[in-house]
């Protein structure tokens, strides 16, 4: 599985969309430190400048992610990288959208996906 990378300049739908081609059932959403919600058509700088002032890379240009990376590791690695809270969102089979939780964690994300699969999770659709 090929990885996805990404920087400050990616717009958050675009980011969205490529996390979806390879995780049908999980999706990445974005957070100020506050918990309120961030406008999808910023990039993730942008986002970040917006939510806490400015944006100061952490040195690496891109942050790159496969499915062989967990949940938890997913989420700090990205808040590291860009300043911003990213939670990993999953819809139950009856369509409620779902923060992951600490179970997750450690899953990774390929197999946390499929897991949800099985249980009859939504796919879900931005």
């Amino acid at each position: 599985m090929a990885d996805i990378t990404v920087n400050g300049r990616i717009k958050i739908k675009t980011f969205q969309a490529e996390f979806l081609k390879k995780f049908p059932y999980l999706v990445p959403t974005l957070r100020t430190p506050d918990g309120k919600g961030i406008d999808n058509d910023l990039t993730i700088a942008s986002a970040r400048t917006k939510a806490v002032g400015e944006y100061k890379p952490s040195g690496a240009a891109d942050l790159s992610i496969n499915g062989n990376l967990s949940v938890g590791g997913f989420e700090k690695r990205f808040k590291d990288a860009f300043g911003l809270d990213c939670e990993v969102c999953y819809k139950s089979p009856g369509g409620k959208t779902t923060k992951t939780h600490e179970e997750h964690d450690k899953m990774t994300l390929s197999s946390l996906n499929k897991a949800l699969q099985e249980k009859g999770c939504q796919e879900i659709q931005l």
